[in-house]
């Protein structure tokens, strides 16, 4: 178990990684369908915002804004439980699904979150899954288009944000 302590910080934009158990299979198209049913299903029961997010075969990452009283910690273990009863199911196994720790980093300015941003929408292509971010399903670049058809196809809308505080 980690010792890791977090700054129980809110009111601030977090760019999160979640990372698969080693050893376990990567995600059928199906299940990222699961996993982003259990973001929405979370994101409802919280009132979290999310600003970006991408799904990998092994991983994913997201840019998500709390506000006080609701901390980072709090919405990635919400996701984490909903997800692994949710795959687990699917899979017809049990245990944990995740690895314990997550990887998060508060984002300080806009120019960050730019980045973050563009990191998350191009990790398919950096891994070989598409040769454009508009051809990865799995995350929210499309929400960003311009045309409306992409934007509707896109498996979850996202918030969008004026600015960081």
């Amino acid at each position: 178990m980690s010792n890791v302590k977090r700054l129980l910080l809110s009111n601030r934009t977090f760019f999160v990684t979640i990372n698969l158990r080693k050893n376990l299979s990567k995600f059928s198209d199906e299940e990222f369908s699961l996993l982003l049913a259990a973001i929405e299903e979370s994101r409802r029961k919280l009132a979290f915002s999310l600003y970006g997010y991408v799904l990998m075969p092994d991983h994913w990452h997201a840019l998500i804004g709390v506000s006080n009283p609701l901390t980072v910690s709090r919405v990635v273990q919400n996701i984490k439980w909903i997800s692994a009863r949710r795959l687990n199911r699917h899979r017809n196994s049990a245990g944990p699904l995740w690895q314990h720790q997550f990887w998060d980093r508060f984002v300080r300015h806009d120019k960050e979150f730019g980045h973050r941003l563009a990191y998350m929408h191009l990790n398919p292509v950096r891994k070989d899954l598409v040769k454009h971010p508009e051809d990865w399903k799995w995350s929210s670049y499309n929400n960003f288009s311009l045309d409306r058809s992409l934007v509707a196809s896109c498996p979850i809308r996202i918030d969008f944000v004026d600015g960081l505080k």
